[in-house]
């Protein structure tokens, strides 16, 4: 869920393959809350995204270097709340 100006989002989780290590979870989640506050995205769109972030990372061992591309990004986000960003 995101609050903001009295406004309560509540954000679905995203679909995860496999629950690896969630060390490493809450800040792929702020990143992509990050990305979607500077790309000018709005709530509901920030939130998924943030929790895109979190679910690719929890199925990677470690905490660094995992990768992705935008299209394999795309197609996640599209498979797990069934719209495009």
């Amino acid at each position: 869920m995101i609050y903001h100006k009295d406004i309560l989002y509540e954000i679905p989780t995203a679909e995860t393959g496999s629950v690896t290590d969630p060390t490493g979870c809450g800040d792929a989640f702020r990143a992509g809350l990050l990305y979607g506050l500077m790309n000018d995205m709005d709530w509901e769109t920030t939130g998924r995204v943030a929790s895109l972030m979190g679910a690719i990372k929890i199925e990677q061992p470690g905490t660094q270097n995992h990768r992705f591309s935008k299209d394999e990004f795309d197609d996640r986000f599209r498979t797990s709340f069934g719209r495009t960003l």
